[in-house]
């Protein structure tokens, strides 16, 4: 009979990593090292519970095997037993030895029947034990699927996460590309349309020197500075996102820090309500 009982305690065990499996889908948190391991640690409990539990599966059933086998032995002996009683004389019954040989066939015939008793409980027990644990190996084995899935479905949540970081990096990179290129391209056009003469212009007469210098207009005085933007710091800024709300681009927000520096001990003592100087 099956001495040694199946546990399950691996079940809630897998029921809680697959649990976390699809948690993490939700969350998109990329699972530890840790949690793989130990996923895979499980399934080699659970394989190795579940190649025990067949082993002892294959031993009952060949102990029921030898347990039918006794059986039929015990009830032949008893059909052969109630056969020599049948058979016995009646007249034999005043005679000693008769007797003595009747009594011992009818000892026979209880011990037999007593041992057929025991062995037919004894098939009963191994084929409830057998039925037990083909049931048992059932349940490992979809523990053990279970555990499988949650470990590939891990592992491939692992992968896409570990691509999630260089993918933002090269977006950063494109974005601060494009702007830089928007900015140099706007500068070039700018250049473009101040030395471009207008559709209804003509070209200049050519002059002798001494006469294009007495015609030549004065020069104008030189602009004035344009006065320095100001900008108030407000929830939620940095000098990278003032860096492109100004500049179209997040690499110029040293400039900005280095212009304040009577304001800001470095880039991460931006205070709500302080005024900074935009270069």
């Amino acid at each position: 009979m099956l001495k040694r009982p199946i546990g399950f305690g691996l079940l809630a065990a897998s029921l809680v990593l697959a649990g976390r499996a699809h948690g993490a889908d939700a969350t998109a948190t990329a699972p530890g090292p840790d949690e793989v391991a130990g996923l895979r640690a499980d399934n080699k409990q659970l394989s190795d519970e579940l190649a025990a539990a067949w082993k002892e599966s294959e031993k009952l059933k060949a102990d029921l095997a030898a347990a039918q086998d006794a059986s039929a032995k015990s009830a032949s002996q008893v059909t052969d037993l109630q056969q020599q009683l049948a058979a016995a004389p009646k007249s034999t019954a005043t005679d000693t030895d008769a007797g003595k040989q009747l009594a011992d066939v009818q000892d026979k015939l209880d011990v037999s029947l007593r041992s057929f008793s025991v062995v037919q409980d004894e098939n009963t027990g191994l084929k409830a034990s057998v039925d037990k644990l083909t049931s048992d190996n059932a349940m490992l084995g979809q523990q053990l699927n279970l555990s499988r899935s949650s470990i590939t479905a891990l592992q491939a949540q692992a992968a896409l996460t570990s691509q999630i970081e260089p993918l933002r990096t090269q977006v950063r990179q494109a974005q601060d590309e494009i702007s830089q290129l928007a900015a140099e391209n706007g500068e070039l056009r700018t250049r473009l349309s101040l030395q471009s003469p207008g559709p209804s212009s003509s070209k200049p007469v050519p002059m002798r020197p001494a006469q294009a210098a007495a015609t030549a207009p004065a020069p104008e005085p030189a602009p004035a500075a344009p006065a320095p933007k100001t900008y108030v710091v407000v929830e939620g800024d940095t000098l990278t996102k003032i860096s492109r709300k100004f500049y179209g681009t997040t690499s110029r927000w040293e400039d900005i820090l280095n212009a304040n520096h009577d304001v800001l001990k470095d880039e991460k003592s931006l205070s709500i309500g302080s005024t900074l100087k935009i270069p």
